[in-house]
Parts: structure tokens; sequence; C-alpha cells
């Protein structure tokens, strides 16, 4: 299989050596561009190759270099570049959107929107190529391909450098994905420098932590600067901001000064992926020329890894895939239950197991006060169910309090059982005949939480979420027993969150 052969949504999609490989490509096509060798990089001509460009956001250089990359390659480029004068104001879906492109045969589609997880769908959507030019706060992997580039340029390599986020780093996208990028590299170390109500968020600390790159955190954009390789600097993003205090503590965070650049390494590179806010400077203006500033070569460099990246996708040429992925799709499967031994035990006279007195089930061992919600989503009072539910404490283990619902004349089915293990993971199943137990189940955390009523991602910026009316179904993977990973946004969240809009 080719390289980006399905487009390029997100980061984890590719791995240490297919990212290196791409960067070869870019740098060969860079090249050819400044030896203006026509023959060499534009390499549709002679095809009817078409590029969407859909911009839901305003955008400069993302749009800029998308077209002029695909101008260059000798493409044709459509679309729009904001929602004004498009169906998009009507009120249309960016699934219809996106059908509407596919139906008109595009060669690819650049998307960028303000909802996290929109180009992971839009892919699903279509066999066309998609490329992520930025959704919501989550990523934006065009662009750091092109920083990569950038970093690899100036110092030859991207392992073992001390790079510095700087800005802000709870919703800009572009330091999210370049530091999942770099965290797949050996000896890197991490410096996150925000104020606290825009510091990196919690999931993307803890997995480059996990990858073994040493993350220091402050609020002090200074502190450590001798040691720094790269200093990545960005835009408060105050249209992201809910919270007007929230624009008014990040705005006091500052700026990069001259003085801050004579503290620097020789070959020392300051970046940003800009616009850079001129009434909130994060650098002044005075380094724009400054020879260790690499904002200007940083941004022209888009032009060649778009270039790259886009023909891969138009099979205009192929590298193989090289290495295996950092994160694939999980498949849902039933390793979430498991059969444990049934103690034989005589039947009580009378009632058996309340209030079941011959057939049915007792769910155990549930998520104190969870059993009121399970048993709402098992529909019992729909179903006029004879039914008993509540908390309790333990009569063996007194400190030990538990949830439990008993239903008369109920047996789970499968797709029950996966609801119940996702309300509640570590719960027992009793099914009752006779008033005996048959059959006793013990439920982990599926590995995918998909398909059921009711689930909600936490993340209001999702594009799963109802509000948007994007009716995108939810689906969450699971990452240990007790988390999840929504398959959209990226958002990490606790099981007891799935459904805590609820209680």
């Amino acid at each position: 299989m080719s390289l980006l052969k399905n487009g390029f949504v997100d980061i984890h999609h590719l791995s240490t050596e297919d990212m290196l490989e791409i960067l070869k490509f870019a740098g060969r096509l860079k090249d050819a561009l400044e030896r203006r060798d026509v023959p060499a990089y534009q390499l549709a001509a002679g095809r009817d190759a078409l590029v969407a460009q859909l911009f839901y956001e305003s955008s400069t250089r993302t749009r800029a270099s998308f077209e002029i990359a695909a101008l260059r390659l000798g493409c044709r480029v459509t679309g729009f570049g904001s929602t004004e004068g498009s169906s998009v104001s009507k009120g249309e879906s960016l699934s219809h959107t996106i059908d509407m492109f596919d139906a008109y045969a595009c060669d690819a589609i650049v998307l960028r929107h303000p909802l996290d997880g929109a180009a992971l769908w839009a892919s699903e959507r279509t066999k066309v190529p998609v490329f992520n030019a930025g959704d919501g706060k989550r990523q934006h992997p065009t662009q750091t391909i092109l920083d990569l580039f950038t970093i690899l340029e100036r110092h030859g390599r991207l392992d073992n450098l001390t790079v510095v986020f700087s800005g802000d780093l709870k919703y800009g996208r572009t330091t999210h994905t370049l530091a999942l990028a770099l965290s797949q590299f050996p000896g890197n170390t991490f410096h996150f420098c925000a104020p606290s109500v825009l510091a990196m968020p919690r999931a993307i600390t803890q997995l480059v932590r996990g990858r073994g790159v040493t993350v220091l955190e402050s609020e002090n954009m200074a502190e450590g600067l001798e040691r720094a390789d790269i200093f990545y600097q960005t835009r408060i993003q105050r249209e992201r901001m809910p919270d007007q205090n929230e624009f008014e503590k990040a705005k006091k965070s500052g700026a990069f000064t001259l003085a801050m650049m004579e503290r620097t390494k020789p070959m020392f590179g300051l970046m940003h992926p800009l616009p850079i806010d001129k009434r909130l400077p994060g650098i002044l203006p005075e380094l724009d020329a400054h020879p260790k500033s690499l904002y200007k070569r940083q941004a022209g460099n888009g032009v060649p890894t778009r270039m790259a990246q886009l023909a891969l996708a138009m099979g205009l040429a192929e590298l193989p895939v090289s290495g295996r992925p950092v994160h694939q799709a999980v498949e849902p499967g039933d390793d979430f239950v498991s059969r444990l031994e049934i103690t034989p035990k005589p039947p009580r006279e009378g009632v058996s197991i309340r209030p079941i007195r011959d057939r049915g089930v007792v769910i155990d061992h549930l998520r104190p006060h969870s059993e009121s919600l399970l048993a709402m989503l098992l529909r019992v009072k729909e179903r006029k169910d004879v039914y008993r539910a509540g908390t309790v404490r333990s009569v063996s283990r007194p400190d030990h309090v538990k949830g439990i619902l008993m239903i008369e004349d109920r047996v789970l089915t499968p797709a029950e059982l996966r609801l119940v293990a996702s309300v509640s993971p570590g719960a027992r199943v009793n099914r009752i005949e006779d008033a005996r137990v048959v059959e006793k189940l013990a439920l982990s955390l599926p590995a995918v939480v998909s398909g059921l009523d009711h689930v909600m991602c936490p993340n209001t910026g999702c594009i799963t979420r109802p509000e948007h009316q994007e009716h995108v179904p939810c689906r969450f993977e699971k990452l240990d027993e007790g988390t999840l990973r929504c398959g959209y946004c990226d958002h990490i969240l606790e099981a007891s969150e799935l459904f805590g809009h609820l209680y």
C-alpha cells in the first residue's frame, strides 16, 4: 500500500519511518522548486487533477500553501474559503458537503473545520483522500510535517532535542500535533510553558511521558532558555476561549524578546505557526529578520511538504508504507465477557433471590449509585419489569459498597451485556433458572464502546455532540480498565463519564 493513499487526518496514522520518508520526498521537491526544474515537480502535468479546499474557518498560510502546492503540481483548485455564501450557511451538514465534492469526482479534499474530529469523520464518509487542515483544537498534521521539515533543516535530526512549546497550549492544535510527532523520536525533552489556564492537555502530557519524553512544565517562558534547541511560540487563541476571564489571564503570558534571543545557543531556532497577532504579539517585530527566527522559512516549507502529501495521496508519486502507525483502529469483540465458575448452593425456599422467584438476572458488583442509571438504560419501567435496585454494603466486607440490580423474568442480550460492561466495568451478571444460578459472567470494559444510546463525549467541541447536529455516532476505544479515548476528538475520559450527563 502506498503511503498517504487515503489522505492524512491524524498524526498517529504515521510511523516514525513514514514521516522521515515524506520529509525526504519533500526535500527533493523543494530542491526542484528552487532550481525551477518544472518537470521534476509538476507531477500532475497532463492529468485532469482537481483539489477541493473546504475551509470552514479563516486561513491564510494553510489555505494559500495548499493551493500553491496543488498549482505547482499542475492540479486545479476549487472549493470555498469561508462558509459565507456557501450552503453551509443554509444549514448543510459536513456529511452532505463532503458527499457533494465526492460526487464531483475531486481527487483530494483539504478540510479545515471548527469541530474536533471533523477530518476523521469526513475521511470515513468518502473514498476521496482527505487532508486535515486543522480540526478544532485537536490536530493540524500537515502543519506538523512542515514543522518537522524546518527542524530537520536547522538541526539535521529530530531526536535528542530540547523543544520549548509556549503560548496557547490548551487550544493550540499545532502544539498538540507537533508534540505527538516529536515524541516518537528518542531522547527529546519538552518544556511546556504556558499560563495555567492554557496548559497542555493532560492527555497529551501523559502520552508523551509514556513514550519516554522528559517533560518540564512552568509559566516562565524564559526558564531554561539556554538549553533550548527550538522555541515554538504560539498565538493566544481568543476565538476558542469560552470564558473572557481565561483570555484576560492568558494575555499576560508575555512575548519573546531580543534580550531572550541573546541568551540562546548558536543553532537555536525560533518558530511560530503564524499568524502573530499584532495586538498581542507573541514575538516582538524586531526579531522578524533575526537569523535565528525561522518562521518565514517555516511558512514557506508548507509548499513543498504539502506538494509531497498531495502527490502521494493522488497517486502522482508513491512511497511504500515503511512502518506500523502509532495507533491502529481497535476492532470491537466479545473479549469483555468471561465465564466464572458457579458454586452450587441449595435454593432458598419461597423467594430464592429476591425479587426473583424462579427466573431472571442479578447484576452485582456495580459501581455504587449506577444501578438506577442501568435500570433506565435497560428500560425496566418501560417493559414493566419486576425489579429491585440499590446501593448496598456487603455483609462479608462491610467496607465494600456496591450497586445491585435484580430483574425478574429477564435474560440479557449480547448488546445489553455490552451496555452493562460500559456503564460499570467489573460488574458480575448472574442468570437465574429454577431459582438457581446457571450462568455467572464477569464483565470488563469493552475494547470499543459504540452503538449505545445516551452515550456522549464530554468534550463539547467534539463532532459527535448532538448540539452540533452532525449526526456522527460516538465511538470510544479502551486505554485501560477504567479509561477510554474518544475515537474522533481524542478526548481521554474515565468510563464513569460516558453517561455522566444522565446523572
